[in-house]
């Protein structure tokens, strides 16, 4: 019977006081369990070897409480035989097979809190990694959302992603906005920056227009009334206030 060793289940080792995880051939090691083994500086045992009792064992893994290793635990199940090579043209794998397996990882408790956490990471505008003071966002597959506007025939024309803010106790703030061939005007209530990524960006101030290009920055000072505009183009900005 295979065994699957997550994150959560180093976790909650690391939570019961454990300096050590026990891990066989019949143990599925996850990439981000892995992560957390060496981040943690966690001692691993061989588990087809005879472990010196007390150590703590991987059955963190399956939601069971974390226990020794002594002869009073019973023997592990055998693992199932390998199966058959595949006919010439056919599949090692089939659904049906991959369906049976999820179905008995779920029964025995070995996938609780895994769809949870795809979830949860699938909903996420962005993926980051940030702990003391450090934060990195990566720039792929960020959602954008939908800025209201005064014009409600205008919205979803302009749209944003904070990155940066209170999340990290920053003082400031940073993200990104798109402006789809729009015009709209806008109130600084913060000193407010812009860098164009890709399109161009008019800011009107007191009636003098000011055009940005790629590659350019503007600064506007807290308290101005502007208007912004991208005409005809898909502006992208990379904005920050404070």
């Amino acid at each position: 019977m295979k065994t699957l060793l997550t994150e959560k289940s180093i976790r909650d080792i690391i939570a019961q006081g454990g300096k050590t995880v026990c891990i066989d051939d019949n143990t599925i090691v996850t990439p981000a369990a892995k992560d957390a083994i060496k981040y943690e500086g966690l001692e691993v045992i061989d588990g087809s070897a005879p472990c010196a009792a007390p150590v703590t064992t991987c059955s963190a893994a399956v939601g069971v409480p974390t226990a020794t290793m002594s002869a009073s635990v019973p023997a592990a199940e055998p693992a199932p035989a390998a199966p058959a090579a595949p006919a010439a043209g056919g599949e090692a794998l089939n659904t049906e097979m991959i369906y049976n397996a999820l179905k008995k990882m779920t029964e025995q408790g070995l996938l609780n809190g895994f769809f949870d956490n795809a979830a949860a990471a699938a909903d996420a505008p962005y993926t980051a990694e940030h702990a003391n003071g450090f934060k990195l966002v990566r720039g792929g597959g960020i959602k954008m959302e939908v800025l209201e506007l005064d014009n409600p025939a205008d919205n979803g024309k302009v749209q944003y992603q904070e990155l940066i803010g209170a999340d990290v106790d920053s003082a400031m703030n940073a993200g990104f906005m798109t402006v789809d061939q729009c015009t709209f005007p806008w109130d600084v209530e913060p000193q407010e920056i812009y860098y164009v990524v890709e399109g161009n960006m008019t800011v009107t101030v007191e009636g003098v227009p000011h055009t940005a290009y790629p590659g350019d920055c503007l600064f506007i000072q807290k308290g101005s009334k502007v208007t912004f505009s991208s005409g005809n183009t898909r502006c992208k900005v990379f904005y920050c206030t404070y």
